[in-house]
Parts: structure tokens; C-alpha cells; sequence
């Protein structure tokens, strides 16, 4: 049980360690892909089957 606690906080301190970058700030960890422009959002959609998004944009919500 003891050296699993060992284990577990020498891994933290390496990724603690790993975090920080040569000036002392903690690196930035990137939030992923964006969803890229209007045109590739269009042509994703249109290319797996979704309506486009002018035409998604243009119809009328249920709620008026």
C-alpha cells in the first residue's frame, strides 16, 4: 500500500515538474481543434449528409 502512495506522488511530481517550462509558468494546455471557418464548417456538414448551415440559418423556429 505504501509504495503504491510512493508511486502515485512521484508521478504527480514529474508531471508537476513537466508542466513548467523553462521561465516558471505553467505551459498552456491547448483546448483542441477549433472548428475552423464558416466555408470548412459548411463543407464538413454538407459532405457528412447534415443540411447547410444558410439553409439551417434561413428556416423559421418553431417557437414564433
Amino acid at each position: 500500500m505504501k509504495n503504491n502512495l510512493e508511486d502515485k506522488m512521484m508521478a504527480a511530481a514529474i508531471a508537476a515538474i513537466l508542466l513548467f517550462d523553462s521561465d516558471e509558468s505553467i505551459i498552456k494546455i491547448s483546448s483542441g481543434r477549433g472548428k475552423g471557418s464558416k466555408w470548412f464548417q459548411e463543407h464538413t456538414r454538407v459532405s457528412i449528409g447534415k443540411t447547410s448551415l444558410s439553409s439551417e440559418r434561413s428556416k423559421r423556429s418553431v417557437l414564433r
